[in-house]
């Protein structure tokens, strides 16, 4: 069973279509990239994928289940559980320390303490910030933000991490390392990968490329 089945999706915003029949899977493991010019369609392909909007026709099954027949209270329920979302911006809560960021989707899915603090503990760890524990957003670079938003899109053990422009706003070095991180988590966790990236840098690092032109995937589907 694939992580993730995308099958004629269709989209239109003010009459304007914006995804027109795209369809594509990703197995668990997997890393690939999703390119294309501004405007082809990218950020809604991954907004359906993750069930922030609703597509207007097709489908996005996610490990079996199908998010159009859902509840919005089922929806939510399942992006909990099964999806991880890295931004461009990072998206941490200010008035967080760091591994109160990274512990949140675990006390969203009402996670023992005990497990919590042992997932947060270790995964610090892993991506090298145990020392910045304590920290707010507003004290940590911008690579110890990403590998803080890294750690809390994939604390809760997701199926499906959605990624979008992760290394948009580092550095070149930096990039490459969070990129590096990501991949290596990728590989451990077995999570599926969609990256949204303009990064050469960033393709590198996926397995498989699907190029978007007009709402449509025109390479790699």
């Amino acid at each position: 069973m694939p992580v993730l089945e995308v099958q004629s999706l269709s989209k239109s915003y003010a009459q304007r279509a914006i995804l027109r029949g795209v369809s594509f899977r990703l197995d668990r493991g997997e890393r690939v990239a999703l390119l294309g010019p501004s405007g082809s369609g990218k950020t809604t392909v991954l907004n359906c994928a993750g069930g922030v909007d609703r597509a207007d026709g097709g489908s996005v099954v996610i490990a079996g289940q199908e998010l159009g027949g859902l509840s919005a209270d089922g929806l939510a329920q399942l992006r909990r559980k099964q999806i991880g979302t890295v931004f461009q911006f990072y998206h941490l809560l200010p008035t967080l320390s760091a591994a109160e960021n990274i512990e949140l989707p675990l006390q969203l899915l009402g996670v023992p303490p005990g497990e919590r603090e042992a997932r947060v503990r270790e995964l610090m760890g892993r991506v090298g910030i145990a020392h910045r524990a304590a920290a707010l957003p507003g004290q940590l670079s911008g690579g110890e933000m990403q590998r803080v938003a890294i750690a809390r899109a994939v604390v809760h053990r997701p199926a499906l991490i959605l990624a979008d422009e992760p290394t948009g706003s580092l550095d070149t070095a930096t990039g490459e390392q969070v990129l590096d991180l990501l991949a290596e988590v990728v590989k451990e966790t077995q999570a599926a990968l969609l990256l949204v990236t303009h990064s050469p840098e960033a393709v590198k690092h996926c397995e498989r490329v699907l190029r978007m032109q007009d709402g449509q995937i025109v390479e790699g589907a």
